[in-house]
């Protein structure tokens, strides 16, 4: 097997919880690679706001962030102004239907000379039906399972993740898993095993990035979400590479994959 496994990102949806600069940067040094800013919540001026205090966090740190500005449709033209205003790394689409929607962003992108990426989050029936056409469009794709659960019987949500995940890898585009990852902490210090299971499943089957999004914006326990998070990523990772795991050694407690 190739030991070259990259490693999967994390996006941290900046929110409430974690809008301070002492919580970007604990955030930041917890593993986050990408923030995300969900303009269905807030203010463009809050958004603005907190995207210059996280950036320059970042340099502080030493560590390039990501901005991933969130918009509710391709019409929210102010969500397109800050996105260009801030130049965002990446700008997503919700609710999108066709790819003619991605079509026009682009254009509009390529006018402002950006390289912004665009991220089409795939959440209805319709961006299902036409996945082919809009995944040519696309730079990146969003399994938001969440509203795909609301539109698709729930029991095959895992395997249209399996399946948009799989399309995405063969085109060479990078995608993004979403939704309830960690949901329990929310409120509790920790996860439950079959979120861990998830998140490393999630790896497994060949995703790129999987996002946090009520876990960091408004729950109990941010950075903590995100540091359990990129400790199962690397586990996920760890045993990519190896490609076995020494059952032997799990009667130690402390034990560690492939020792």
């Amino acid at each position: 097997m190739d030991n070259k496994v990259k490693k999967t990102k994390i996006i941290a949806t900046i929110g409430p919880a974690s809008e301070d600069s002492s919580t970007i940067r604990r955030l930041i040094q917890a593993g986050s690679d990408i923030f995300r800013f969900n303009l269905k919540y807030n203010t463009i001026s809050w958004h603005s706001k907190v995207i210059d205090g996280a950036r320059k966090v970042a340099k502080q740190q030493g560590k390039p962030i990501q901005i991933l500005i969130d918009l509710p449709n391709s019409s929210f033209q102010e969500g397109i102004d800050l996105a260009v205003k801030k130049k965002a790394e990446y700008i997503a689409l919700s609710n999108i239907i066709q790819a003619e929607e991605i079509t026009q962003l682009n254009q509009i992108i390529n006018e402002h000379g950006l390289s912004t990426s665009i991220i089409a989050k795939i959440e209805t029936r319709e961006a299902l039906m036409r996945f082919p056409a809009i995944l040519s469009e696309t730079d990146t794709v969003m399994v938001a399972r969440g509203d795909l659960g609301d539109v698709i019987p729930i029991e095959k949500v895992p395997f249209v993740q399996k399946e948009l995940i799989l399309s995405s890898n063969k085109a060479d585009k990078m995608v993004i898993v979403a939704t309830e990852m960690f949901l329990s902490m929310v409120t509790s210090p920790k996860p439950t095993r079959a979120e861990v299971s998830d998140v490393a499943n999630a790896v497994l089957e060949g995703s790129d990035t999987v996002m946090l999004s009520e876990e960091t914006a408004i729950g109990q326990h941010p950075v903590e979400a995100v540091e359990i998070m990129n400790r199962v990523i690397l586990e996920a990772i760890s045993w990519q590479k190896l490609g076995h795991l020494n059952i032997s050694s799990a009667k130690n407690k402390n034990f560690q994959f492939g020792k």
